[in-house]
């Protein structure tokens, strides 16, 4: 995704969170008159507005203006969730964080299908809802993979699919003509972890189990740490005897051995303080992980002793949030070029008029 331009930079901070000029200041570190034409770039073609707010009150009594993303058939997404339990595409609306409409597809395990679906489904959106499809600028999909996340990454494996070490994106990009990012379904959920206030995510590590399939994350100052490319973690070879995904995906008679194992695998590597789970695994069996803090404390290393296990559930209309969010922050990347250009043009103009 694209950090450097300033205006990439101000959307993605304003789609989880409207503010003030001043706030995107002190975020941002531009002066206030460099902020100021950054804001009208966005502001004139109607991709955010702005509006009074009571929150802020200056020192002169005057209310401080809000910015926030226009809402705009013009500017939309399709998310797509394909886990075991759900295929559906949502359809979005750049700055509406409720879906427009949403559809349940067949599953399928070849990849050649689940792009002819797909493409079925974003046609019938765009005859329901939009004037033309040229209206979808990104297509995300979250999905129970291993894969380099993003647009060009490879797809080496996925729980649900025959298919393996497929350049997933690229291939809906070519069928579908939208460009597509593709992530693994639990970033999702660490992402929503990584940015909970009342979550330390410092040094930590998350297990997210449950559904048959177990995610790992690693937070090490406050970040997400990913693989090569930004390939997200794999820990279902990891060599528990019983096998570390199937004792961990669903709770049995292995799984409070299968997550002592883990945390004394990695928590050692990455010097972790504390252990974040969540998913649905433990739900009903909260005494687990209770005996398996007892067990940590048993342990000679003293930084096992000190390990702090937290559970968190599944919290599923956050992790929901964090995807729209990724989907809005796949159609900025898409819009880039277009305000690279706007740019472009105000400077010629300005150049002109001396």
């Amino acid at each position: 995704m694209n950090e450097v331009n300033p205006l990439c930079q101000i959307l993605k901070i304003l789609h989880r969170k409207p503010c003030s000029q001043v706030e995107l200041c002190e975020q941002l570190g531009f002066s206030k008159s460099h902020m100021h034409k950054l804001v009208s770039n966005l502001v004139t073609p109607g991709i955010i507005k702005r509006s009074d707010s009571q929150e802020y009150e200056q020192e002169q009594g005057r209310p401080r203006q809000k910015l926030t993303i226009t809402y705009n058939l013009q500017y939309c997404s399709v998310l797509v969730i394909h886990t075991s339990w759900k295929f559906r595409a949502y359809l979005l609306a750049y700055g509406l964080t409720e879906e427009i409409a949403y559809k349940d597809l067949p599953q399928t395990d070849s990849a050649s299908v689940f792009i002819k679906e797909l493409n079925d489904c974003i046609d019938e959106f765009t005859k329901l809802y939009l004037s033309d499809k040229k209206s979808i600028l990104s297509i995300v999909i979250a999905t129970q993979a291993t894969i380099e996340q993003g647009e060009n990454g490879i797809m080496y494996r996925n729980n649900l699919l025959k298919d393996e070490n497929i350049t997933f994106a690229k291939k809906l990009r070519e069928a579908i003509g939208i460009r597509c990012f593709v992530y693994n379904y639990a970033y999702g959920h660490m992402l929503s972890l990584l940015h909970a206030k009342d979550l330390n995510t410092d040094n930590a590590m998350v297990l997210s189990c449950g559904e048959g399939s177990v995610a790992l994350g690693i937070f090490l100052n406050n970040q997400l740490l990913l693989g090569r490319n930004n390939s997200f973690p794999e820990c279902s070879h990891l060599p528990f005897k019983y096998g570390f995904e199937k004792s961990l995906g669903e709770f049995g008679e292995h799984t409070k051995e299968a997550l002592l194992f883990a945390i004394n695998a990695i928590a050692p590597i990455y010097n972790i303080n504390h252990v974040i789970l969540a998913g649905s695994c433990f739900d009903n069996h909260l005494n687990i992980i209770y005996q398996a803090s007892l067990e940590l404390k048993e342990q000679k290393d003293p930084l096992l002793q000190k390990i702090l296990l937290e559970y968190r559930g599944q919290e599923i209309e956050q992790h929901f949030l964090e995807l729209v969010y990724l989907s809005f922050d796949s159609l900025v990347e898409v819009l880039n070029p277009q305000m690279q250009k706007r740019n472009l043009e105000d400077l010629v103009k300005s150049m002109e008029a001396y």
